[in-house]
């Protein structure tokens, strides 16, 4: 069967969508959302970096803090201080923008690399099974209940930390923008507000000479009387 030459023939001039050009490629992503892809190289080299960092700082911060009777004092203050940067720093780029581009190159960097090394819930798991072991079952629940719940509120924390600088940065930004739209305070300017408009300076001046009736001379001597006008 075959076609009428006459009907139009489907395709993309037909469709809506431009036809495309001899020797042009499809159009690719830009390259900001290339860039931010979980799985491209340069992002998973800034994931490994922060973690590498996260995982540094641990260490140190792990090994400056004391655990006094056998308790694991260190990898609970590391675990709250993670989760309270955690809360802080999502919410802080949620209220930015949309998970895309910098953002989103942030957000792996400083929360997935970072923070994800710095946390530790092996070390949690493993602290709480030697205070079991040891006989210090009690110790252990405490440990997991502190650790537990003491990171949510941590992170609820940092939720209202973050959301509360945000508010305080738009109301800063809002005053400035009123400022400069305002300069004095919505009045008018004092040069306008003293200055006579425009072509009535010479009215007022002989309008209060006619009411003296006259100006002083330099003499001292008094106003001068205007003749009435013959009726």
């Amino acid at each position: 069967m075959t076609s009428d030459p006459r009907l139009p023939v489907p395709g993309p001039a037909h469709d809506g969508a431009p036809a495309p050009h001899a020797g042009h490629a499809p159009s690719r992503l830009p390259a900001p959302a290339r860039l931010a892809h979980p799985f491209s190289p340069g992002v998973l080299a800034l994931v490994f970096g922060g973690g590498l960092l996260g995982a540094l700082s641990r260490w140190a911060l792990g090994a400056a803090i004391p655990a006094p009777g056998g308790w694991p004092l260190g990898t609970l203050a590391i675990n709250l201080v993670g989760a309270l940067a955690l809360g802080a720093l999502l919410e802080s780029l949620a209220r930015r923008g949309p998970d895309v581009g910098a953002r989103r190159l942030v957000r792996l960097t400083a929360g997935t690399g970072f923070i994800g090394a710095f946390t530790t819930y092996s070390t949690l798991a493993v602290d709480a099974s030697r205070l079991v072991v040891a006989g210090r079952a009690y110790d252990g629940a405490w440990y997991l209940a502190l650790s537990l719940l003491g990171g949510a509120a941590a992170t609820l924390l940092g939720v209202a930390g973050a959301a509360w600088l945000h508010r305080e940065d738009r109301r800063g930004l809002a005053a400035e923008a009123h400022v400069a739209a305002h300069p004095h305070g919505g009045r008018p300017h004092p040069d306008r507000e003293t200055a006579p408009p425009s072509g009535q300076d010479h009215r007022l001046q002989r309008g209060a000479k006619t009411e003296t009736g006259g100006e002083t001379g330099s003499g001292g001597a008094g106003a001068q009387d205007i003749p009435e006008e013959p009726r």
